[in-house]
């Protein structure tokens, strides 16, 4: 922790706006709150101990930058591997309740709504009538897909969907290009809630692209800054010459986390009222289960499986 005090006190020339005390305090008790929380490289489980405590003003700087608050209620702390320096750097990810809160105090947003459904609950999405159907089965089952509601203060409301698989796709793609083969995500809450906050990054991401909302300025501010923690971990990747005869006489090497498997995602986000939406509970002796996605999965339910605008986490 004397670490931490002192590597935000004798770095504060990094910062475009100088941390005050507030700040401080607050940036200081989020990392000790986080020592302990564990995440997996490799086959091996870690600390955030581990982690280089001077790459904490790099992680800082640019939210400080941006004027966003940093506190444990807000964000989290994760590990990034460096390739070149084999070594486990910070990173910051905005929590989900801390996503959501944020951008309804802060934008136009006024509701956020974000359902997971599973293999056998029963939704009918009736797109004619923007009307949204959810019995949720209290028998377990496999995660199918999500779907997240945004309103607007204006009146207007996007729906995003998102298959299992492509959720799947985008904690891959989070773990490995933005954190370079480092995993947090240790546990099936964890999960959970990467995959709904990954819905609605959807969302905010087309939401942004149609430009329709003039006071969503933050939004652009917080994907601008995940897209650059995306590029940063790029550029920190190993480019030092190998032996290997796929590479012998290449001036560079391909990362170990670029050669991991990628898949693109895409994006559907349609105009939706959510007041219409109806969710109840079944009972084990209630009506006969439903097959999820039933008359309406041709018609209108196909962008779980084939969307197109490319934008994921």
């Amino acid at each position: 922790m004397n670490t931490i005090n002192a590597t935000l006190t004798n770095f504060a020339d990094a910062f475009a706006k100088p941390l005050d005390t507030q700040q401080h305090d607050a940036i200081a008790q989020l990392v000790n709150d986080s020592l302990n929380t564990r995440f997996q490289f490799g086959h091996e489980f870690y600390t955030m101990k581990d982690v280089i405590p001077t790459s904490l003003v790099d992680a800082v700087a640019p939210y400080v930058d941006s004027g966003l608050e940093l506190n444990n209620q807000l964000v989290e702390l994760e590990a990034r591997y460096n390739e070149s320096k084999f070594s486990f750097e910070f990173e910051i990810s905005h929590t989900l309740s801390g996503l959501t809160g944020l951008l309804i105090d802060q934008t136009s947003i006024s509701k956020i709504q974000i359902n997971a459904v599973y293999e056998n609950d029963t939704l009918v999405i009736d797109h004619a009538n923007q009307q949204i159907n959810h019995d949720v089965s209290i028998e377990p089952s496999d995660l199918h897909g999500l779907y997240c509601i945004i309103d607007l203060d204006n009146g207007q409301s996007f729906l995003s969907q998102m298959s299992a698989d492509e959720a799947k796709q985008a904690m891959w793609a989070n773990t490995n290009d933005r954190l370079n083969g480092v995993n947090p995500y240790t546990t099936n809450s964890k999960k959970l809630m990467f995959y709904k906050a990954s819905c609605l990054r959807r969302g905010l991401k087309t939401i942004s692209a149609f430009n329709n909302c003039g006071d969503l300025a933050l939004v652009a501010t917080l994907l601008n800054l995940h897209d650059r923690q995306f590029n940063k971990a790029k550029a920190m990747r190993k480019v030092m010459p190998i032996n290997s005869y796929k590479f012998r006489g290449c001036s560079k090497q391909p990362s170990t986390i670029d050669l991991m498997f990628k898949a693109e995602q895409g994006s559907v986000v349609i105009p939706f009222n959510s007041n219409s939406i109806q969710t109840e509970k079944t009972t084990k002796t209630g009506a006969p289960q439903t097959k999820l996605l039933t008359e309406f999965y041709d018609e209108g339910m196909q962008a779980w499986n084939s969307d197109t605008l490319g934008v994921g986490f």
